[in-house]
C-alpha cells in the first residue's frame, strides 16, 4: 500500500519529531510511504537525515509557502516589516476568492495523477494550514475511493464571526473528506468542538504521541551532581514561556548561585528571541542562562541535564520533549497547560504547577534539585510511565490501523 502524509510548516520542532517517528516505527515493511512536504519547511533537512526508513520525499512550492513569503529568505528585503505586511495582507485578501480555489484544484490534478492509496493530512492546529485543508478536499475531488484521515497537533481555534461563511463551508468539504479527526490528547481533540460542523462530531479520535526509546537498556541516569543544568526545548515562541521560567529562574538562583539554565530552540521571528535575550540582562541572569540556537540531537542534550522544564503558557497540546526526558529518567517540570497535565497524569515522573504561579514553578524546581532519592525515583517511575505509553512503536500500530480502515 502506498501512503502519503501531506504537511505544510513554516517551523522546525515537534511536528518534525512525530513524522520521523511515525515513519521509523511504521509497522508494515510492505507499506510505501511517501511525504508530501513545502520546500522551504525549515525542518525537512532533519526529517531527511534522522528519517531512517525508506521514504519518498517530495517538496512543493506555492507562492505564499516560499521562504520569501515566510521571511526566511536569505535575501534581509524579505524581513523588512512592510514586506512582511504585503505578503500577509496580500494572503489574507485573496485567501478565499483565488488561493483556496487554485490549491483545491492543483492538487485535485496531483492526486488524480498519483497511485497513493491513502492520504494523511498532518497540520499543526486547526485551521491553521488552507493547504492542508484543501489536500483533504482535493483527495476526495480526486476520485479516490478512501477518505482522508486528518491529524492536527495543536489546538483548534474557533470561527472568526467575519470570516465565518468560508470557514464553515471549507469545514464543511474537510469534513465531507475524511474518516478521522486526530489529534495528540483529548484535551487538544476537544478544542475542535469549538468550530460548528465538529460540535457533534463522531469523527474525532485521539492517539498519544510517541517516540523510539532512545533508552532501550534503561541505562541509570548519571548522578545528580554530574548534570547541573536545566533545560528547556522550545521554539521562542512567546507563549512556550521563556519570560516566566526566568522569573521562576531567578528565585532559583538564589538559593543554588551555581545552577545553570539552557535554552536551546528555533527562531523563526529574530525580535522573540530579542525579548528573551532582553529579559536576562533584566533580571541580571547573564552567568547563569545560555540561550542557544535549535539542536538537532536532543537526547544527547537531554541526557546531560538535571531536569527538563516546560513551562508553555498557552496552546501546548502535548509536550514531546516531556516524553523524551521520561524516557532517559530526566524529571519533569511543566505548568498546567493544554495537555500536559494529560500526559503527566499518574506518571511519578515530575511536578505540574500553575502556570500563573512562577514562584510555584521555582519551588517545584528547587524540591527536585535539592533532592537526588526524589531525583532517582522520578526517573525510574517516568521510564515505566514511558515504556507503557510512549513507545514510538504503539503509535505507529495506531495509526496503521485506523489509515487502513479509511
Amino acid at each position: 500500500m502506498k501512503i502519503a502524509f501531506f504537511t505544510e510548516n513554516s517551523y522546525k520542532g515537534g511536528l518534525d519529531t512525530f513524522l520521523i517517528n511515525l515513519f521509523n516505527a511504521w509497522p508494515d515493511e510492505q507499506d510505501e510511504l511517501a511525504l508530501l512536504c513545502n520546500q522551504s519547511h525549515p525542518g525537512l533537512k532533519t526529517i531527511k537525515s534522522q528519517t531512517r526508513r525508506n521514504i519518498s520525499i517530495e517538496e512543493y512550492t506555492y507562492f505564499y509557502t516560499t521562504s520569501m513569503a515566510l521571511g526566511q529568505s536569505s535575501f534581509s528585503i524579505s524581513k523588512w516589516k512592510i514586506v512582511r505586511a504585503f505578503f500577509v495582507l496580500s494572503y489574507r485578501l485573496l485567501e478565499y476568492i483565488l488561493l483556496f480555489p487554485w490549491y483545491v484544484l492543483t492538487l485535485t490534478i496531483k492526486f488524480r495523477n498519483s497511485n497513493y492509496d491513502r492520504l494523511m493530512v498532518v497540520n499543526g492546529g486547526y485551521p491553521a494550514s488552507l493547504l492542508c485543508r484543501c489536500a483533504a478536499i482535493a483527495w476526495r475531488f480526486s476520485g479516490k475511493k478512501t477518505k482522508v484521515i486528518f491529524n492536527f497537533h495543536n489546538y483548534a481555534a474557533p470561527t472568526p464571526w467575519y470570516n465565518a461563511y468560508f470557514e464553515n463551508f471549507i469545514d464543511k468539504e474537510v469534513n465531507k473528506a475524511s474518516s478521522y479527526f486526530i489529534s495528540v490528547t483529548q484535551h487538544c481533540l476537544d478544542s475542535l468542538r469549538s468550530r460548528t460542523t465538529f460540535k457533534d462530531s463522531q469523527k474525532l479520535h485521539f492517539i498519544l504521541n510517541g517516540i523510539e526509546n532512545p533508552n532501550p537498556h534503561q541505562v541509570r541516569p548519571n548522578a545528580l551532581s554530574q548534570r547541573p543544568y536545566c533545560l528547556m526545548l522550545a521554539t521562542y515562541e512567546p507563549r512556550k514561556g521563556h519570560l516566566f521560567l526566568l522569573q521562576a529562574f531567578k528565585k532559583v538562583v538564589e538559593k543554588l548561585p551555581s545552577i545553570k539554565l539552557k535554552i536551546y530552540g528555533y527562531s523563526g521571528k529574530k525580535h522573540e528571541k530579542d525579548l528573551v535575550t532582553n529579559e536576562v540582562r533584566r533580571l541580571g541572569l547573564e552567568e547563569n542562562v545560555e540561550l542557544h540556537d535549535f539542536h538537532d540531537d536532543k537526547i544527547s542534550l537531554l541526557a546531560h541535564t538535571a531536569l527538563l522544564v516546560v513551562p508553555s503558557q498557552s496552546e501546548e497540546s502535548f509536550g514531546l520533549t516531556i516524553i523524551e526526558a521520561m524516557a532517559l529518567g530526566i524529571p519533569v517540570v511543566t505548568t498546567d497547560v493544554g495537555g500536559m497535565p494529560e500526559v503527566m497524569e499518574g506518571s511519578g515522573a515530575g511536578k505540574v504547577c500553575s502556570a500563573s504561579n512562577s514562584d510555584e514553578f521555582a519551588d517545584a524546581i528547587l524540591h527536585i534539585l535539592q533532592d537526588a532519592n526524589l531525583v532517582e525515583e522520578m526517573g525510574e517511575r517516568g521510564m515505566i510511565t514511558f515504556a507503557n505509553k510512549y513507545d514510538a512503536s504503539l503509535m505507529a500500530n495506531e495509526y496503521n490501523t485506523i489509515i487502513k480502515e479509511a
